[in-house]
C-alpha cells in the first residue's frame, strides 16, 4: 500500500478521495506543522487552503523526497506552468473524477510528471500555434534561404550549414545576408530571438 497524504480544509474532499483511493493509505493534514514532517509521500495539496510560505513549503517537501500533486477548483495554464517550476509532479482539477485522480497517482508514482488533459491540450495547442507563427516568418523566404534558416536556427555555422546543404560558402553568406534584409535582423541572435518570439 503506497502513502498518500492530502492536504486540504475541506472534509468532502477528503471523504471523496477516501472512497476513491482504497487502495491506498490516505491520511488528511489539517495544519503546515504537520505537512513539513512528511517524507516520502505522495502530497496531494487543494489549493482552497491557503499554503503559506508556497515555495519554501514545496521545496521543504521535495526535500524530503515526497511527490507532490496541486488540484484546484480552477486550473489555469499560468498556475499549472508557476507550481511545475517550483518542482511539484502534477497539477489537476480538485473536482476530476476517480479516473483521472488515479492516473495522475499513477503518473508520478512511476517518477512521471501529470497534467490535466485540459492543460496538456492547452500546451499543444500553444506550441502549435507558436510553430505556425514560425512557418508564417520562414514563408517570407525563398525556398533555399529556408533551408539556410533552419539550420541557421539550429545553431549551424555557415561552413557547416554550406556542407550540409552542398553550397558554397560564399552562397550561404549570401542567403544570410538576404534572410536578415527580409527579416529586418541584424545578426544571428536577433534572427533566432525573432523565431523564439513567435
Amino acid at each position: 500500500m503506497k502513502k498518500i497524504s492530502l492536504y486540504t480544509n475541506l472534509k468532502r474532499d477528503y471523504e471523496k478521495m477516501k472512497n476513491s483511493l482504497i487502495d491506498y493509505d490516505l491520511k488528511n493534514i489539517e495544519n503546515r506543522e504537520e505537512l513539513l514532517t512528511l517524507k516520502e509521500n505522495l502530497i496531494i495539496i487543494n489549493t482552497s487552503v491557503n499554503l503559506d510560505k508556497e515555495e519554501e513549503t514545496i521545496e521543504i517537501l521535495l526535500e524530503n523526497r515526497n511527490k507532490i500533486l496541486i488540484l484546484e477548483s480552477t486550473p489555469k495554464l499560468i498556475n499549472a506552468q508557476n507550481w511545475l517550476l517550483l518542482g511539484v509532479h502534477g497539477y489537476g482539477n480538485s473536482m476530476m473524477n476517480d479516473i483521472y485522480l488515479k492516473s495522475a497517482i499513477q503518473t508520478i508514482n512511476n517518477g512521471l510528471t501529470w497534467l490535466i488533459p485540459d492543460i496538456t491540450m492547452e500546451i499543444l495547442s500553444k506550441l502549435n500555434s507558436d510553430s505556425l507563427n514560425q512557418k508564417d516568418v520562414l514563408n517570407q523566404l525563398s525556398k533555399a534561404e529556408q533551408q539556410v534558416a533552419i539550420l541557421l536556427k539550429d545553431g549551424l555555422s555557415n561552413t557547416k550549414i554550406s556542407e550540409e546543404l552542398k553550397l558554397s560558402i560564399n552562397t550561404v553568406k549570401s542567403h544570410i545576408k538576404n534572410i536578415y534584409l527580409k527579416l529586418d535582423v541584424k545578426d544571428r541572435f536577433s534572427f533566432i530571438n525573432l523565431l523564439n518570439k513567435k
